[in-house]
């Protein structure tokens, strides 16, 4: 059957698509290099060369496509993270401008090509590869702010993400003093301190001065963020993964500014969104660019209703971004585990992980002998080694000799961690030692070895380098477990991290939950992390964190998969394979703490600029 022009389009840019997403989620790292350069090139050509509104509804409610439109949006985020990253890093190594920026700005009109090549900080900023198209943004965002202020041009703006890079700041600097001469000054507010660390760095070294343009690590919703005295706060387009979440924060941004002041949004739309999180507001949209809207906070109310009246029209795809829908089996893998400690109080809970529908392939008890509850199932039992152990090997290799299946084994439970919160706190000289004597030798029985499982914070990679420096090369793991409690940005990004720093290397994730949220984001958290994980090759065991109730979850009550009274709740059926139950689960009062003290969030808000 021949397939009609526009399905064979649709067909044809989904599959395409999906392969981009595939390659990116395969490389090492997204940092900039000719490989990670030509598939974002490729992605961004194929979403910005469709205009054919039809087609690109068609593509973006395709279910593959829905699958992946989410991590999707993350590896792009990375990536331009990665490549503000890496221009900040170059401009900071060149020699300082003689006369500051501020001259350059009679240089904005000459091709960056016919500059001179020698290293100067300023002319290796005008050199980024979309500078012209970010400078074109702003003009035209300038010129709209001018036509709905009535008070004349503004003066004041802060920029809500910024980035490593803040070129959207230093554009609206050399615009407005290029357009009227007009001084202005510009707040660049990101949550991630490395970013406000080099690109400070950086406006130094190109002459700015501290009343021209000033930075502030923060959070949306924190107190020290006061926006009462700008015109104008502008929003990064992917600030909010989103729809939902873009709507939150533009609300919590409007309260905290001054009466008067102006909301510049920047969002997508069409086959964009794919790159940038989509904001549910009608606006006018420009071929080249992102969209932009200008929102005066006097009609905050209005922007309320507008964005409740757009739910009814984006229902169907936001629902199938949503956890999957009472009756519906979650989807089956092979990869996934159970991180398990019997409970002698509710010793019926064992039966639950063990029946012949659940999924589960392997389980591991923090312990190197295996639970008894689970010695007749189907269970493959991981042996860990959780602290300074001297009978760990004498443990495993008895079980090995008596015809256990033991082909893996896990070592020291987040080391850098304290005993308050589930570590081990073992010194890295002192677990590396261990690892020779009690972990090593298994090697050469066919077992292959897990790398000690640090935790998310930064503490862990400090720790794990120290560890296999104290190795010195005697220390052979086969895989690398990864902990990680927080959202999916932050746990896609850190994924990305580790890989990065163990290429040769597969990995587990032993733990993982997005802890202390609601019920909804906590059962989107895990649809998106559990389809994440099975797609990527390298990442072969996983085991999320709540095979507990919900009235002893240290993970906060909404993250476990059993209720208090010891039912599946949806989160747990699916992660089993089966339907939503419906049940929900409730926590005791007073029980909110955080498990292992890794729930940290990585947030990365810079413009995808490759329009």
């Amino acid at each position: 059957m021949q397939l009609q022009p526009h399905e064979d389009r649709v067909t044809s840019l989904v599959t395409r698509i999906v392969a981009c997403y595939v390659q990116l989620t395969q490389l090492p790292t997204l940092r900039p290099s000719t490989k990670v350069n030509g598939i974002f090139n490729d992605l961004v050509r194929l979403c910005c060369d469709t205009f054919d509104e039809v087609i690109a509804e068609k593509v973006l409610t395709h279910p593959n496509i829905v699958d992946i439109v989410t991590p999707l949006r993350c590896l792009c985020s990375i990536g331009e993270y990665q490549l503000e990253a890496h221009w900040t890093e170059r401009i900071l190594e060149c020699g300082s401008p003689k006369e500051g920026m501020a001259s350059c700005r009679l240089l904005i009109d000459v091709p960056a090509k016919k500059y001179s090549d020698r290293c100067s900080a300023g002319i290796m900023f005008l050199k980024f590869p979309y500078y012209d198209n970010y400078l074109d943004l702003v003009r035209m965002e300038l010129n709209a702010l001018a036509s709905a202020t009535r008070s004349g041009r503004a003066k004041r703006f802060a920029v809500l993400g910024s980035g490593p890079l803040p070129m959207t700041a230093l554009c609206i600097i050399l615009e407005s003093m290029k357009q009227n001469g007009n001084a202005v000054v510009v707040h660049n507010v990101d949550r991630d301190p490395w970013a406000i660390a080099k690109s400070s760095a950086m406006c130094h070294k190109l002459g700015y001065r501290l009343d021209q343009v000033s930075f502030q690590c923060a959070e949306v919703e924190d107190q020290t963020l006061d926006l009462q005295d700008f015109d104008v706060v502008c929003l990064a387009s992917l600030v909010g993964t989103t729809s939902e979440q873009k709507q939150s924060v533009v609300a919590q941004v409007a309260r905290k500014m001054g009466p008067g002041a102006m909301l510049l949004l920047r969002s997508a739309h069409w086959m964009r969104s794919l790159l940038y999180p989509l904001l549910s507001i009608s606006i006018p949209r420009p071929s080249r660019f992102p969209c932009s809207s200008v929102i005066d906070r006097r009609h905050l109310t209005k922007l309320r209703i507008l964005n409740s009246m757009m739910h009814s029209h984006l229902a169907l795809p936001a629902l199938l971004l949503l956890p999957l829908v009472y009756g519906q089996n979650a989807p089956s893998s092979s990869k996934r585990g159970l991180v398990y400690v019997p409970n002698a109080e509710h010793m019926s809970d064992d039966s639950i992980w063990i029946s012949e529908s659940s999924d589960l392939t392997w389980y591991y008890n923090y312990e190197s002998k295996p639970s008894p509850a689970f010695s007749n199932s189907k269970l493959q039992f991981v042996p860990m080694l959780w602290g300074a152990s001297t009978t760990f090997l004498a443990d495993v290799t008895s079980q090995i000799e008596n015809g256990a299946n033991i082909t893996y084994v896990l070592a020291m439970n987040e080391p850098d961690g304290g005993g308050t919160t589930g570590g081990s706190a073992i010194p890295a000289e002192t677990a590396a030692e261990t690892w020779q004597r009690e972990i090593e030798p298994l090697k050469k029985m066919g077992v292959k070895l897990g790398a000690p499982a640090v935790t998310g914070a930064p503490s862990g990679k400090v720790w794990l380098q120290n560890f296999f420096n104290a190795c010195n090369g005697k220390c052979n793991a086969d895989f690398i477990p990864v902990h990680w409690y927080g959202n999916f940005e932050g746990l896609a990004s850190h994924v990305g991290e580790v890989r990065a720093a163990y290429q040769n290397l597969t990995m587990w994730v032993t733990e993982y939950a997005n802890n202390n949220v609601d019920l909804e984001e906590s059962q989107v958290f895990y649809n998106q992390s559990s389809q994440f994980f099975d797609r990527i090759d390298y990442l072969t065991h996983y085991s999320y964190f709540g095979s507990f109730r919900s009235s002893v979850s240290n993970v906060g009550p909404n993250a476990a998969m059993l209720t208090e009274k010891g039912k599946l709740t949806d989160l747990g059926s699916w992660y089993l394979g089966g339907a939503a139950t419906g049940n929900i689960p409730h926590g005791a009062a007073g029980r909110n703490t955080f498990f292992a003290g890794s729930a940290i969030t990585v947030f990365f808000a810079s413009i995808w600029s490759l329009i």
